[in-house]
């Protein structure tokens, strides 16, 4: 199994993998099985003659074929729900291909072994292709054992075609990953900019339909290339050539950086630069207090990857903000198409007032604090304990920090309030986007409301880093801490969801931070709650937790 690096890369993830396909097949099924109530609506193809089509492309529907199996699994699996998973397993698995194992010392030995620079890469490649396949894989399966139950109607074809455009999408951006991961060795700043890119061209491909000048830069989207022509009902598209070869270029363009890179160093690619390079790698004098302290020294090493994380998340926040005013042209027909479709769709995204989709709150809500929001600083969060934790405790210079005359809880109550600080840098800059938003289109939002929704977004983010800190001072390593919380953001999710609509699960959501952070109120129309006290509770407990067992822990073991 261990003789070549795919197949230790195979090895390596193999308990993961496992849990990603059984999400998939949950997500696939329950997505289908809500299909016979879209098609028994009676009222529904009369409101979608009544709203325009580049409104009903926001949400991802063709209303000339929503009713049918493939339009509606199109609009809701495939145009969101799908690509999110995708993307996000590769641009995880970009990551790890490249900056990952230089960031934590392993590359060296692994590239002393006998074996081509370019082979270590192109097998890592292979690796994320073929996982990321079987992820896929599941999806199609799932959907061809249900299309005759449920009476879905699809084709095999399109099947196919879908799957694989979805295949190729995640492999895009897993292809962005790992180039800027072979290019700067930063794990924050490849996994930052992959996401942040994808984001971007989502919102670019979403809101195209709205905004006549965004629709030259869609046709350069992913999203656009893959979408086109509704693959699950009309087969391959052009678009998936394109994919094909962005894949192909991307990856060959992160084998060149990688074979050129000097990984002891971290120089560039171009020689004649290295000397500009490590000039202005030079900490400048007005910057050198930050190195005086845990804290300082934590907030320093991510100084430019949350930039990208918060201007990612912001632009598109803008975009939905601007996108308001051609939504409420008529405010009858959106409340239309909201009452005739199910309720359990909506509370599966974390909306159970679905009436507050017809209010500016409520509609910027469910795209940037309902959805997107608490992916991008969830995943953030998460990301910022395993490289300012875990991951200085394997590579061995947490032992070097706690050499130092200053108390363990010291240390890790810094790292603590430097991840705090950082997911505050995200927050604010998206405050103060919402608020030029609000005011440019004049949505009259309340001003405290927005700050309150930014706050609450930014608690639950250090939720889950208190879960994330919890898992990895009990379990060690950072391979099971992530691999727990994932399971606990997931189970959550959706316990939060479906506690809406299902009665036997309504009793529990108040065990969800979703529920916490959520409730039944979208996060711009209400102010401060006991749930985000909660959110902030849960997040000093993990960090309590885990600073009683960091005090006693031998970080050798």
């Amino acid at each position: 199994m261990f003789r070549n690096v795919f197949t230790k890369d195979i090895w390596d993830r193999r308990s993961s993998i496992g849990w990603w396909i059984i999400g998939m097949v949950a997500m696939t099924g329950l997505l289908a099985s809500i299909y016979p109530t879209i098609r028994d609506s009676d009222e529904m193809q009369d409101v979608f003659n009544r709203l325009p089509p580049e409104l009903l492309s926001m949400f991802g529907i063709d209303p000339a074929t929503f009713l049918t199996g493939a339009g509606y699994l199109q609009g809701q699996l495939f145009s969101f729900v799908g690509p999110i998973i995708v993307i996000a397993f590769c641009v995880l698995a970009g990551v790890a291909a490249t900056s990952r194992e230089e960031h934590n010392g392993t590359m060296d030995m692994l590239l002393s072994l006998p074996v081509r620079r370019s082979s270590v890469l192109l097998a890592k490649a292979a690796s994320l292709l073929l996982l990321s396949f079987l992820i896929v894989l599941t999806i199609a399966l799932t959907l061809v054992a249900t299309n005759q139950p449920i009476d879905l109607d699809l084709s095999i074809e399109g099947i196919l075609a879908v799957c694989s455009g979805l295949w190729l999408l995640g492999v895009v951006f897993g292809g962005v990953a790992m180039a800027v991961g072979a290019l700067t060795g930063s794990p924050s700043r490849a996994a930052g900019f992959a996401t942040a890119l994808a984001v971007a061209a989502w919102f670019i491909d979403a809101f195209s339909a709205i905004f006549s000048w965004l629709e030259w830069p869609a046709r350069f989207s992913p999203f656009n290339w893959y979408l086109a022509d509704i693959p699950l009902i009309s087969g391959r598209n052009l678009g998936q050539v394109w994919l094909l070869l962005a894949s192909v270029g991307l990856i060959a363009s992160a084998t060149y950086l990688f074979t050129k890179r000097n990984i002891a160093t971290e120089q560039a690619v171009l020689p004649e630069t290295t000397t500009r390079r490590r000039k202005s790698k030079m900490i400048a004098p007005r910057s050198s207090s930050l190195l005086r302290s845990v804290f300082g020294k934590s907030v320093w090493d991510r100084r430019k990857s949350v930039w990208i994380w918060a201007i990612g998340m912001s632009l598109p926040t803008l975009l939905t903000f601007a996108a308001w005013p051609s939504m409420a042209a008529d405010p009858a027909a959106l409340a239309g198409l909201i009452d005739s479709m199910p309720r359990e769709l909506f509370a599966l995204f974390g909306l159970s007032d679905t009436d507050a989709l017809t209010t500016p709150e409520g509609f910027v809500s469910s795209r940037t604090y309902g959805s997107v929001g608490p992916v991008v600083i969830i995943v953030f969060s998460i990301g910022a304990m395993t490289s300012l934790v875990a991951r200085e405790e394997s590579k061995g210079t947490l032992d070097l920090v706690l050499s130092n005359p200053q108390q363990r809880r010291t240390v890790l109550s810094e790292k603590a309030s430097a991840v705090a600080t950082l997911v505050g840098i995200i927050v604010a800059l998206l405050f103060i986007v919402a608020l030029v938003g609000n005011a440019i289109w004049d949505l009259q939002m309340n001003v405290w409301h927005i700050a309150a929704a930014n706050i609450g977004l930014g608690l639950l983010g250090m939720c889950f880093w208190g879960v994330a800190l919890a898992m990895w001072s009990l379990l060690g390593g950072s391979g099971p801490a992530v691999g727990v919380t994932a399971t606990v953001v997931v189970v959550t999710y959706f316990l939060n969801g479906l506690g809406a609509v299902v009665d036997f699960l309504e009793p529990f959501r108040v065990l969800s931070p979703f529920y916490w952070y959520l409730g039944d109120t979208v996060p711009l129309g209400k102010g401060l709650t006991f749930g985000y006290l909660a959110l902030a509770i849960m997040a000093m407990a993990g960090t309590a937790v885990a600073l009683a067992r960091f005090r006693t822990r031998d970080l050798a073991v």
